[in-house]
This record gives C-alpha cells, structure tokens and sequence, in this order.
C-alpha cells in the first residue's frame, strides 16, 4: 500500500463517508486488496494512519492557497479568493468523521488543529506584511494577536452551537473575513474592501 495522492484521497473519502471510528483497518485493507499484517507494516495503528490522511488533505488545501498568491497581487484580494480553501483546512462539519474523530481520538483531532493552524498562521502573517507594504493594512495593531483571533474563530465556528440556526457555510465565512479585514484594513484599504466586495458580490 503506497501512500499517494492518490491513494490518501481515497482514505480520506472513507473516513469521510463511514466514520473516524467505524472504518475499521480490516475495511481498509480489503478496499486496497492487501492483508490486514501489511497495512500494519505501513501505519503501526490508525491513529497514525488518521494523522497521516489529515496531513494530506491539510497539504492539499495550503498548496492551493499558495497558487492564489502567486495569481495575485492584492493581499486583501488573495483573502477572498483563497478564503473557501482555508475554510476547508479548518472546517469541522459535524460530520461522522469529525464526531468520531473529536470523540474517539481526540490527540489526533487536536495535533491536527494545530499543525494546520500554524501553517495558516504563517499564511496570514506573509499576507498582512503585504499589505503593509501597500498601505492597505494597519501597523498600529498587535499583528500576531489578530490572526490567532482570526485562526481561532475559523476553527471554532463549525463546531459551535451558536451557529447552528445559520446553514450558509459561506455567509458565515465572508462574515468571518470581513470582521477580521475591517479591523486592519488602512482608510485605502476599506476603499480597496468596498471595490472588491462589490466584485465578488456581483460574481455570485
């Protein structure tokens, strides 16, 4: 059993589909036709097979953030576009996976938490540097503090029973960015905020 792109996606559908918990080794190794003793060669137990799928996918969705930046100049722009995939880095949809994942292995579900929040921390980072530069962010605020508010709420929204009466997943992102871009953005900034809003209201 190889551990490619390929291969991981289809793990991570599993997973996905049956559960953190209910997809058991023995239903893994029959989907890849090999013995329950070799899969055990590969990953020692399935915690480190789940570290290992999460890993992946988390990979997946920043080499796609990394894409959009070097498409695009404008680092409030770059906020947008690569938004939907670092809402799918952190998304926690109550889900089987998820529930399990929280319930049944929770060191698992934490260590993921924070290895993907550190790289979009650093993400975020590289972003408001930009946007100093370019006079559209503020140099007046605790830059560190402001993105952990940001990763924090990114992670925590989906999860939380305050917004389960909202179901637009996307409402509920966009909201998110504004909160935090309102809050850094210069007085050319917020000009560069209404342009872009307006942009992407009328592409909807």
């Amino acid at each position: 059993m190889k551990n490619t792109r390929c291969t991981l996606d289809r793990l991570f559908d599993m997973f996905r589909t049956h559960g953190a918990k209910t997809l058991t080794m023995d239903d893994i190794a029959r989907e890849f036709c090999i013995s329950k003793k070799t899969l055990y060669q590969k990953y020692k137990n399935k915690e480190e097979l789940l570290t290992e799928v999460l890993e992946h996918i988390s990979n997946k969705a920043i080499e796609e953030v990394e894409t959009v930046r070097k498409n695009h100049q404008c680092p409030i722009e770059i906020m947008f576009i690569s938004g939907t995939r670092i809402d799918d880095a952190t998304s926690q949809e109550k889900n089987a996976f998820v529930l399990q994942l929280i319930k049944y292995y929770p060191e698992v579900f934490h260590q993921h938490q924070k290895s993907i929040s550190i790289k979009i921390e650093e993400i975020l980072k590289q972003n408001f540097e930009r946007g100093v530069e370019l006079g559209y962010y503020r140099t007046d605020i605790p830059t560190d503090l402001f993105i952990k508010f940001l990763t924090t709420l990114l992670f925590s929204v989906d999860v939380s029973p305050l917004f389960e009466d909202i179901k637009d997943k996307k409402y509920i992102s966009t909201g998110i960015k504004f909160f935090y871009l309102n809050a850094i953005v210069t007085e050319k900034g917020q000009q560069r905020l209404k342009e872009l809003k307006t942009k992407y209201e009328e592409l909807d």
